[in-house]
């Protein structure tokens, strides 16, 4: 004989939006399934980098917001 379990609601399940990342070149949101990067900025070590697949092909440069460092 199965044991059948029962299922208890604990309350509603709340979700919270994400924000989806923006491109530090063109300023493009970027989707969850394109091919972006991101790091950390490589002069401070602060600010996260992110680059759109485009962009990254183009080789266009980015500012870190904190320290002002451009890059390719």
């Amino acid at each position: 004989m199965a044991q059948v379990s029962e299922f208890r609601s604990r309350g509603p399940v709340i979700v919270e939006a994400a924000t989806p990342p923006i491109c530090s070149s063109c300023g493009k949101l970027i989707s969850p399934d394109e091919k972006a990067t991101k790091f950390v900025c490589p002069n401070c070590g602060v600010v996260v980098i992110w680059r759109c697949s485009k962009c990254r092909e183009l080789s266009n440069p980015y500012k870190c917001p904190n320290c002002w460092f451009e890059g390719p």
